[in-house]
């Protein structure tokens, strides 16, 4: 397990998730599209972790995802246990940079890399807005940074 924390030693949020038989294509690995949802799940781990959740209901502002890439670097295969790394990479006026990891526990390896940008939007306004100031001072707490 060593060499798996020693992989995402630079992440402050680490899940597990299983893969799933359901989650392999005919061609006998994991669907891409899978990926996507592991990070997803470690993004709301992040959120959870920061108050980005109460801060939406008290405010009506949220993080959308504007853009997102995943690298798969090596193929994934049932049975396995995926571990997933979040962290920020940097934050702007609107938006910040967030940076995954995903690594097999099988392979004790990595097995894919991904980034998404998260925009800060007010769903009353229907726009963007400057990226909360508190939500920023959680962020940089947790990854023990300024930014």
């Amino acid at each position: 397990m060593r060499l798996i924390e020693e992989l995402l030693s630079e992440f402050p949020i680490v899940i597990e998730h299983p893969v799933s038989w359901g989650d392999m294509d005919a061609n006998g690995h994991v669907n891409s599209v899978w990926f996507f949802r592991y990070i997803e799940n470690a993004r709301v781990a992040y959120y959870k972790k920061i108050g980005k959740f109460e801060y939406e209901k008290e405010t009506d502002i949220t993080f959308v995802v504007a853009a997102i890439s995943c690298k798969l670097l090596v193929p994934l295969v049932y049975p396995d246990t995926v571990i997933v790394g979040a962290r920020i990479l940097a934050i702007s006026d609107d938006s910040a940079s967030m940076s995954y990891r995903v690594v097999s526990s099988e392979q004790r390896r990595i097995v894919a890399e991904a980034e998404a940008t998260i925009v800060s939007f007010s769903g009353s306004k229907g726009k963007k807005v400057m990226f909360p100031e508190s939500l920023k001072l959680n962020i940089e707490r947790l990854e023990k940074r300024a930014f």
